[in-house]
């Protein structure tokens, strides 16, 4: 592949990434909507399986099913003569494997934040039904905010798989050997406990500057896991606390039925782990000084628990901002276009002289089916002027409702989901709760669609079913409860970053109350 050749007639090489056995990574320019690209290029071997490019798909698919801020989006996927490509979002940023070089040892507080990202990547994966099966710092990146983005979800179990079976010398087997699961290179495939052992080892390899077990080659890595248990990260750093040494020795045991259930109980366990952390590096709490004492050293108080999210909108963001405008009523339309064209075509036809013609069917009265014909023309004229007006109105109505919105806020915190807005302040402790998640807000009486938190209550909560959520700015209640769950808070416009910190905070509080969403779209703030 050369700089600026086209791909698939659409994507423009820019720039070589990187290059391995399975391909080359490139930076491009998607053309047709004009936005840069990564694009990861796999040459389709000769001793290839003959249904390749179908699980390709099929995985590209599977993988394209997660939408979290935390994992990179997959945009395309298809062949490209002899080369399967997959067009990919271009993340700015290093990779992980650069700041373990240049920072191992990592503060714990560091690799813990690290650790949780790619965490909360693995729930929204495997929550899609996607496993990584290669989860390792050169696929991880972090943005210059600091934000964790994982690559090739889906993809790299694809790729190991699929190239190991083919019998290709240049391919590394079923996952990087230094972080893959024991399990993996056995006949079995593993499962998302596996991407929990890599992750326990990215953890481990972030705290010490090294993976947990090392060798001469790739078989020699593969047999130790096989035989031997994985060094305890506390041996090579006594400073660390015990229970994140425990933690890490859980995610590394060779059977996959000692380590965590899932990622969210892994996600949880790292949340208390940050508070004790930040907590500790606080420093203990000082009482103020006697009343009268000359003092210049500042009273220490505890930070806010980690994780909680605090965010609030001032109202006056136009509605376009933050809420997807719905179509109009097309069946209305419709059927006064369908009665207006049949009256004028009735019209027409009976109006022909060859209609007129003498005969015992048009004897009686020749005009009586033009003159109905164009009563129905009149009417499907008259239902058109009509549901133009009311359009209209109903548009300027909104265009000026949208900039009288009143400021609202969201809350969430270990104690409670709280909103401020026009009806006040509420609090929804969790225990009054069943579920919790995101997703679209339903009104019929409003012509813009919102994303918002929605809760299901427990049957002894106190609420009322005809609240509106906070950040409504329509007159009109609507329906606001999907299915016996409660919208109770708009979500405004959010950078990717207050998004994630969202989702966290949703996941850490609200445990297993918490259902991740199939999708979250939010617009940015730079509407």
């Amino acid at each position: 592949m050369q700089r600026g050749e086209m791909i698939a007639g659409r994507y423009e090489l820019a720039e070589r990434l990187g290059r391995g056995g399975m391909g080359e990574v490139w930076a491009g320019r998607d053309r047709t909507l004009r936005r840069d690209v990564a694009l990861k290029l796999l040459v389709l071997a000769d001793a290839a399986l003959p249904d390749l490019p179908e699980r390709f798909e099929r995985e590209a698919v599977a993988a394209a099913q997660i939408n979290h801020p935390n994992v990179v989006a997959l945009h395309d996927r298809g062949v490209h003569e002899d080369v399967l490509f997959l067009v990919m979002e271009k993340v700015e940023g290093a990779p992980l494997t650069r700041h373990i070089r240049d920072e191992a040892p990592m503060d714990a507080a560091r690799a813990l934040e690290i650790a949780d990202g790619i965490c909360t990547a693995l729930i929204a994966a495997h929550h899609a039904g996607v496993i990584h099966y290669d989860i390792k710092p050169h696929n991880v990146m972090l943005t210059p905010d600091g934000q964790v983005k994982v690559v090739d979800f889906g993809i790299a179990g694809f790729v190991q798989t699929a190239f190991t079976l083919a019998g290709s010398s240049q391919l590394s087997p079923a996952g990087t050997p230094e972080y893959g699961a024991p399990e993996q290179f056995l006949t079995e495939r593993g499962d998302a406990r596996s991407d929990l052992y890599a992750l326990g080892a990215v953890l481990f390899a972030m705290l010490t500057g090294r993976p947990p077990l090392t060798g001469h080659n790739s078989l020699a890595i593969m047999r130790r896991k096989l035989d031997e248990e994985a060094p305890r990260v506390d041996s090579l750093r006594p400073d660390l606390p015990p229970a994140l040494t425990a933690l890490v020795a859980e995610l590394l045991d060779r059977d996959p039925e000692h380590r965590p259930k899932s990622a969210l109980e892994v996600h949880e366990r790292i949340g208390r782990l940050r508070m004790t952390q930040d907590v500790g590096a606080s420093g203990p709490v000082v009482p103020p000084p006697p009343s009268g004492t000359k003092t210049t050293a500042p009273t220490r108080r505890l930070p806010e628990p980690h994780g909680a999210f605090e965010m609030s909108w001032t109202g006056e963001e136009p509605a376009s901002a933050y809420a997807a405008r719905l179509g109009k009523p097309g069946y209305y339309w419709f059927f006064w276009a369908v009665i207006l064209l049949l009256g004028a075509a009735l019209g027409i036809y009976f109006s022909l002289p060859h209609v007129h013609a003498p005969g015992p069917a048009n004897s009686d009265n020749p005009w009586m089916i033009p003159f109905v014909s164009g009563i129905l023309a009149a009417l499907g004229a008259l239902g058109c002027v009509i549901g133009a007006v009311v359009n209209t109105f109903r548009e300027l109505r909104h265009a000026a409702l949208s900039q009288r919105a009143p400021a609202w806020s969201l809350h969430i915190g270990p104690e409670c989901i709280a909103t401020t807005g026009n009806t006040g302040r509420r609090e929804f402790s969790w225990d009054q709760m069943k579920t919790v998640n995101i997703e679209e807000i339903k009104s019929l009486s409003s012509w813009y669609r919102y994303a918002g938190v929605h809760i299901r209550f427990t049957h002894d909560a106190p609420h009322s079913k005809q609240m509106r959520p906070a950040g409504w700015f329509s007159p009109h209640p609507g329906s606001f409860i999907v299915r016996e769950r409660v919208a109770v808070c708009v979500l405004g416009p959010m950078t990717e970053k207050q998004r994630t910190e969202l989702v966290e905070a949703l996941a850490r509080f609200g445990s297993q109350r918490w259902k991740p969403p199939a999708s979250f779209t939010s617009p940015p703030t730079d509407y």
